[in-house]
C-alpha cells in the first residue's frame, strides 16, 4: 500500500469516496500546454491550477485548503529524484463554509521547472481540508514552512527535507476526526506534451464530456461540477529562470568572480575549468543551457584578461552575479496564464 493511499484510508470516513482521474483536458490559455515534452530538451513544471472543496462540510468551524505533491522522475547520472511540497497558501487558508460552493482558482507552482530525462513520472497528489485548532494549525503552519525553505526546484536542496514534509502531513491524517480528503490520485505518466489534468470525487459514470471555462472552473457537459476536485498542470518550459540558484554552480561562479578581483588570471583560468565541469555534470541543467552557460562565463573570463592587456583592467568585467550573465538574453519566459 502506498503512502498516500495509506493517509486516504486513514481520513475519508465511513463513506468511502469514489474517485475518477482524468489525465487530459482540452484548454487554451496556459503556457507549456500542448507542446512537446522531450528528454533533455526541456523542464517540467507541476501547477495546482484550481480546486472545489466538498468534504470540509462536515466542519463547524473555519478550516484549512491543503494540497500536497510528491513527485518522482528520472535524474541524470543519479538515483530518481523526488520532489515534495505542501501548500497553503493564501487563498488556502483559513476558508469557511462561504467557500465551499465556489472554486478557487490558484495558479499554484508545486514543482518549479526540473530537467526532463525521459521515462515516466510518477505523481502522488492529495487535496486535504484540516480544521483550525490549537493542535494542527501549529503543525501545518511548520510543515509548510519547511517545504517553503526546501524549495520547488532543486533535488539536493529538498531531498533533506523530504521526510520532515510526510512525517507532518502522516500526523495530520492522523487526525481524521479534524482532517477530510478531497481528492487524491497516486498514479504514473508517460508524458509526451504538456497537459492539464483532473482528480474529481464522482465515479466516472457520472461524468459527462469535460471542459475548464476561463476560470479553470470544471465543466461536465457544459454545466458546473458540484463535487470536490482539483484541477493541475505539467507545464513544458524551454528555461530555467532560477538557474543562478544551483548551490554547486553559484558557488564556482563566485570563485571566479574573487580570482577576477584580485586580479590573479591563472585562478580565475582553474576556477572556470571547475565551473565548467560542474555546469556540464549538472542534473539540474538540459544540455543546451550548460553548453550555453559555460559560453557566456568562458567569453567574461577572457574579456577580464585580454591577450596584452594591462594587468587588472578586467577586474570590474566579471562584477555581476551568475543571474545577470543573462542565459537566455532577450528570450522571454513563459508567462505565467495568472
Amino acid at each position: 500500500m502506498g503512502r498516500l493511499q495509506k493517509w486516504i484510508d486513514r481520513v475519508k470516513g465511513a463513506a468511502p469516496l469514489e474517485l475518477t482521474f482524468v489525465p487530459e483536458i482540452a484548454v487554451d490559455g496556459i503556457p507549456g500546454i500542448g507542446e512537446p515534452i522531450e528528454k533533455d530538451s526541456c523542464y517540467v513544471e507541476f501547477y495546482l491550477e484550481s480546486l472545489r472543496l466538498a468534504q470540509a462540510r462536515r466542519f463547524a468551524t473555519n478550516f484549512h485548503a491543503v494540497a500536497y505533491s510528491f513527485v518522482t522522475l528520472p535524474r541524470e547520472g543519479d538515483v530518481r529524484a523526488h520532489l515534495a511540497a505542501i501548500s497553503k497558501a493564501t487563498n488556502l487558508a483559513q476558508l469557511d463554509k462561504e467557500s465551499l460552493d465556489r472554486v478557487i482558482t490558484v495558479s499554484k507552482q508545486m514543482m518549479g521547472p526540473t530537467a526532463y530525462r525521459g521515462g515516466p513520472i510518477s505523481l502522488e497528489f492529495g487535496l486535504f481540508s484540516v480544521k483550525t485548532g490549537n493542535l494542527l494549525t501549529p503543525l501545518l503552519e511548520y510543515i509548510t514552512q519547511v517545504s517553503s525553505t526546501a524549495g520547488i526546484s532543486y533535488v539536493g536542496a529538498i531531498k533533506p527535507f523530504v521526510p520532515l514534509i510526510i512525517q507532518g502531513l502522516d500526523l495530520i491524517a492522523g487526525q481524521p476526526q479534524d482532517t477530510a480528503l478531497e481528492v487524491g490520485v497516486d498514479t504514473s505518466l508517460n508524458l509526451t506534451k504538456g497537459c492539464v489534468a483532473a482528480i474529481i470525487a464522482l465515479p466516472k459514470s457520472e461524468l459527462g464530456d469535460l471542459s475548464l471555462d476561463k476560470d479553470f472552473k470544471l465543466l461536465s457537459d457544459g454545466e458546473p461540477l458540484e463535487c470536490g476536485y482539483a484541477v493541475f498542470s505539467f507545464r513544458r518550459n524551454d528555461e530555467k529562470s532560477d538557474y543562478a540558484e544551483i548551490p554547486e554552480l553559484r558557488e564556482r561562479y563566485e570563485a571566479i568572480r574573487a580570482a577576477i578581483r584580485n586580479n590573479k588570471k591563472a585562478d580565475a583560468e582553474d576556477a572556470l575549468a571547475t565551473f565548467r565541469l560542474a555546469t556540464i555534470a549538472s542534473p539540474d541543467l538540459i544540455p543546451d543551457d550548460a553548453t550555453g552557460l559555460v559560453e557566456k562565463v568562458e567569453k567574461k573570463v577572457k574579456a577580464a584578461f585580454p591577450p596584452g592587456g594591462t594587468a587588472g583592467v578586467g577586474g570590474e568585467v566579471l562584477d555581476e552575479t551568475l543571474a545577470e550573465i543573462g542565459l537566455y538574453g532577450s528570450r522571454t519566459k513563459h508567462a505565467l496564464r495568472h
